[in-house]
């Protein structure tokens, strides 16, 4: 496999999944969604009251704490137990998010986002180490890298 390729599946790895195309861009949808939908909710642009905003934000990252108690024979810290209820204490649903934390939830989403568009190339048949090396090569070419960023290829 070649090198750029092997680089590619260090940051998002081949799943032990076996997805159709369609299945795999019904993902990339679903994803892309979710991740308007929290990029639009912090910046009120879907016109929710700021604290019902806030609330199901900390609800989706309740849910995704929760999903690791589900699983069977895994250990979860003491630490993620304690941070799921102070998620259910009404004190904890604010009018506002930091930042910060607002980063970290669209992060959480683009990675999700990423992993799904880095599993839908895998399926393909394709030289990607070559397609990856043209895309650097036309973003070269249009300005979009800086001089050093051509360097590290």
């Amino acid at each position: 496999m070649a090198e750029l390729v092997k680089q590619l599946e260090k940051v998002f790895p081949r799943l032990a999944l076996t997805p159709t195309i369609e299945s795999t861009m019904i993902k990339l949808v679903e994803e892309a969604g979710e991740l308007a939908e929290i990029c639009g909710k912090v910046r009120q642009l879907n016109g929710e009251e700021r604290q019902t905003v806030v609330r199901k934000l900390r609800a989706r990252e309740l849910t995704r704490l929760l999903e690791r108690f589900l699983e069977p024979g895994k250990a979860v810290p003491a630490s993620d137990l304690a941070s799921c209820l102070a998620a259910l204490q009404p004190d904890e649903v604010e009018a506002q998010l930091a930042p910060k934390e607002i980063d970290k939830l669209i992060a959480r989403e683009l990675l999700d986002v990423m992993q799904t568009c880095a599993t839908f190339m895998y399926q393909l048949d394709v030289d990607l180490d070559s397609l990856i090396a043209e895309h650097r090569e036309k973003l070269t070419f249009r300005g979009y890298l800086a001089s050093n960023s051509v360097e590290r290829q």
